[in-house]
Order: C-alpha cells, then sequence, then structure tokens
C-alpha cells in the first residue's frame, strides 16, 4: 500500500510555497510603485514586461475577436445565399411547371412562314 502513496515533500518546498503565499497576501501596490522601493528593491521586469507588450496583446485579442466574428458572419452569408438560391429555383421550378400544363395535347406546333 506504502507504494501508492505520494513521496513525502521536503520541508524546503513546503517552506518556500509557504513564504510564496505570504508574500502575495503581503503585496501592496502603494508599495510597490513608492518611487524608492520600485527603483531600488522592486522586481519591475513584469511591470515593464506588460506595459511593453500591451499593445501586441491588445492588438492579438481585437484580430482573435473580428476574425472570429466575421467568420461567423461569412457562414451566415453563405447560409442566407443557399436559401434565396432554393427559393428562386423552387419558384422558377414551379412557373415551368404550371407552363408545362397549359401545353396543348398535339405539344406546340412548329411557326412556318411564307406558304406551305
Amino acid at each position: 500500500m506504502r507504494r501508492f502513496a505520494a513521496p513525502p515533500v521536503p520541508a524546503a518546498v513546503k517552506e518556500s510555497v509557504q513564504n510564496l503565499g505570504n508574500s502575495v497576501k503581503s503585496f501592496s501596490f502603494s508599495t510597490y510603485f513608492e518611487e524608492k522601493h520600485f527603483w531600488n528593491k522592486a522586481n519591475v521586469g513584469p511591470f515593464f514586461l506588460l506595459l511593453f507588450f500591451t499593445p501586441t496583446i491588445y492588438r492579438s485579442f481585437k484580430d482573435f475577436y473580428w476574425t472570429r466574428q466575421l467568420r461567423k458572419l461569412n457562414t451566415e452569408e453563405i447560409i442566407s445565399d443557399r436559401y434565396e438560391w432554393l427559393k428562386l429555383n423552387m419558384l422558377k421550378d414551379e412557373v415551368e411547371a404550371e407552363l408545362l400544363k397549359q401545353v396543348p395535347p398535339g405539344g406546340v406546333q412548329a411557326l412556318q412562314l411564307g406558304p406551305a
């Protein structure tokens, strides 16, 4: 039964996870962005990376959104066009069927010009 149990977690890992949790809980924007702390002690890498990549991230989300919306619109237009085509062809078939009912029994005689 012991072989199915998870291996024991080293104490150092537990402590580092607890320290990480405590540092996240104790985070304060006012302290982080205070000028002296910001330039001397704070880890500013993630902040500047976010600041630098914000236009790219925004553009990517915008392109993703509009691509999805236009693809959906394109699908709707294709379906609408197919229904329109089907409706027109059904009307055409009905008109042809009615005209065929009006043909005389011997068929339409050929038109001859001049004396026969």
